[in-house]
């Protein structure tokens, strides 16, 4: 899998690689029973670890991005409002300031993509390939679809 990552990155000009660190998850709270197994079997710091060690043959730097302290799930990436209420349910994320309606992991993925990269009017040089896009969640089709293709 980190061969693979790495390999479409490199593929693609995509430099730095921005990974969610999802530090101290495993001591912040009791999960219950299965879900605290679930989550010490989870082999994150193994994947990220070779995904550094491969992007590192390629000249490729790997950035951790702390994403408890940026509160990239909570924080919109069009306004930067925070607000944990905006967070709805698992993947739907709208913004009660300005409006937003996104896929939450594609909210906090753009807010890790503004700690590498803060303009993107500045440097694009990842490509259009690597760069997050809104998706909108469709409630009549219970889909996600890029903004443009939703029907209200």
């Amino acid at each position: 899998m980190s061969k693979d990552i790495v390999q479409q990155c490199d593929d693609r000009d995509v430099a730095p690689i921005a990974v969610g660190h999802p530090k101290n998850i495993r001591e912040d709270e009791d999960w219950g029973r299965h879900g605290n197994k679930r989550l010490h079997d989870w082999a994150f710091e193994t994947l990220l670890s070779q995904i550094e060690s491969k992007a590192e043959e390629r000249g490729i730097e790997v950035e951790r991005v702390d994403e408890y302290n940026l509160a990239t799930s909570i924080t919109c990436c069009e306004c930067g409002a925070k607000t944990k209420s905006n967070r709805v349910e698992r993947g739907l994320y709208i913004c009660d300031d300005c409006g937003l309606v996104a896929n939450s992991d594609v909210n906090a993925a753009e807010n890790m993509r503004a700690t590498v990269t803060p303009s993107p009017e500045e440097d694009r040089s990842n490509g259009c390939l690597a760069q997050p896009s809104v998706q909108l969640f469709d409630k009549s089709t219970g889909r996600v679809a890029p903004q443009e293709q939703v029907v209200p």
